[in-house]
């Protein structure tokens, strides 16, 4: 089975988590609805993999947990090389590259735009690996 990006936050890319990355976990998607102030029931619908709301706040809390999680900047800057050193099977790092790639490719706007176009493309190209949290 294909152990694929841990990405800590707002997506989850893994077989397994830590209890530590668990409560990390926790503790942004607490800060993260506090600071982005999006209705808790659209970020659970994120984890059944709807994704067809799209709203402001929506989009803040997409960002804040990529960047929570170290893997956004503030400015929208994804980072490639921090999301592919997380990844624990060397074997995978080009398939987990080429569908990072693949769904950076729609920047958006904004910060948050581009945020919520990565998470969201993430998930309709492998759902099985993708978690909003």
């Amino acid at each position: 089975m294909k152990t694929l990006l841990v990405f800590a936050a707002c997506i989850l890319f893994a077989q397994a988590l830590t209890d530590e990355q668990k409560e990390k976990l926790k503790k942004h998607r607490t800060e993260c609805l506090s600071e982005s102030k999006v209705d808790e029931t659209l970020v659970n619908k994120l984890k059944g993999g709807d994704y067809k709301t799209e709203s402001e706040p929506l989009k803040k809390y997409a960002l804040c947990m990529l960047m929570k999680s170290e893997l956004m900047t503030k400015d929208g800057k994804f980072k490639k090389d921090v999301a592919l050193a997380k990844v624990p099977n060397a074997a995978d790092k080009p398939t987990v590259e080429k569908l990072i790639d693949a769904c950076l490719a729609n920047k958006g706007n904004t910060p948050h735009q581009t945020a919520w176009n990565y998470v969201k493309c993430y998930h309709e190209k492998d759902p099985k690996h993708a978690i909003f949290l």
